[in-house]
């Protein structure tokens, strides 16, 4: 684990500026580029390659050039850093194989990129629509879309076990004696076609909590978007309704989750002590929230390092069918969690 003020020397800013940019503090004054600095070099310093590199015989590596594209810039990661994160993992993996990367860009015109020579392949990160589907297949015949799936028989792709990770999560509570457990994160998401349907984790939890007959619509919260501040107006205006506090929440990101802290924490609300929480994706930020964030990790290194065998397997051993690979989710326990004491 990198430590604030490793990220701090690296960037050249204070270690108070990397605790607040990573606990997305939005009364801090820095600018994205700082903010996408300081995210870039908490990750690096995470970072570990976690296999030897095979020997491409077959092809001189040298020459494989790979075209990333992503479904948000960089913007818009900040509100979100996950996107941000695993682009910057994808790079380090592209560079450990000594893969050149272009940038793909959305112009009005369908997606370009700088320079002439053929792309030998396309890393996808994100959801696209049908149409953006269709342009990018313009560009190359070799696609992996990076978090989402939008047709199985004809790229390949990469997800996360999101059913996994959510019914650690829920076993974990329960084990702890946790029987009222709420849900907060956006009801709706973008699906495999970039289109607004329920999201994985609420369906997920939904299905497991009806399955244990533990299911109430009212601890449900919609938070609308998956921001920080969003995850802090939807806890706030729970705690202002003077409804029943469940006794555990399972939040659908790490970035929702640090804004319901925030909440909590200024109303007096004790975490785990009043409340346990548990997010999911195990962000940099996850380690140095007050109380550290029990969560769900997604396994980055492995979605990114995926992708890239993926483009690789294809082209030197000319894989004509597609793949779709599944990476595990684990449940990483911090002390935002604990076991109940008393069953209300």
């Amino acid at each position: 684990m990198a430590t604030l003020k490793e990220i701090a020397n690296s960037v050249g800013v204070s270690v108070g500026t990397v605790s607040r940019v990573l606990n997305h503090d939005s009364s801090i004054s820095v600018s994205d580029e700082t903010k996408i600095k300081i995210f870039d070099t908490a990750e690096e310093l995470q970072y570990k390659t976690l296999k030897e590199r095979k020997n491409i015989n077959n092809v001189n590596i040298n020459k494989l050039r790979v075209g990333i594209v992503e479904m948000y810039n960089h913007s818009e990661q900040l509100q979100d850093p996950y996107y941000l994160l695993l682009r910057s993992v994808v790079d380090k993996e592209c560079f450990d194989n000594e893969i050149e990367v272009v940038n793909i860009y959305k112009s009005e015109n369908g997606y370009k990129f700088i320079g002439n020579e053929e792309l030998n392949g396309v890393i996808a990160i994100g959801k696209f629509s049908k149409k953006e589907v269709k342009m990018l297949s313009e560009i190359s015949d070799n696609i992996v879309y990076l978090d989402s799936s939008p047709d199985e028989q004809k790229f390949d792709s990469v997800n996360v076990n999101f059913k996994l990770g959510t019914n650690k999560a829920l076993d974990y509570l329960l084990e702890l004696g946790h029987r009222e457990i709420g849900y907060i994160g956006s009801y709706k998401t973008l699906d495999e076609f970039k289109e607004k349907t329920m999201d994985n984790r609420l369906k997920n939890y939904t299905e497991y909590m009806k399955s244990k007959d533990l299911y109430k619509e009212e601890n449900v919260l919609d938070t609308k978007e998956m921001t920080t501040i969003a995850g802090y107006e939807a806890i706030k205006d729970f705690i202002n309704s003077s409804k029943k506090m469940p006794t555990a929440f399972f939040v659908g990101t790490d970035t929702i989750a640090t804004g319901v802290l925030k909440a909590l924490y200024e109303n007096n609300i004790k975490v785990p002590e009043d409340v346990s929480i548990i997010g999911f994706n195990d962000l940099i930020a996850s380690q140095y929230t007050i109380p550290p964030l029990t969560t769900v990790r997604v396994h980055i290194e492995h979605l990114a390092s995926a992708s890239v065998d993926l483009i690789l397997e294809k082209i030197n051993k000319s894989r004509s069918y597609c793949k779709k690979v599944i990476i595990p989710s684990e449940l990483v326990i911090r002390q935002s969690t604990m076991e109940l004491k008393n069953n209300n």
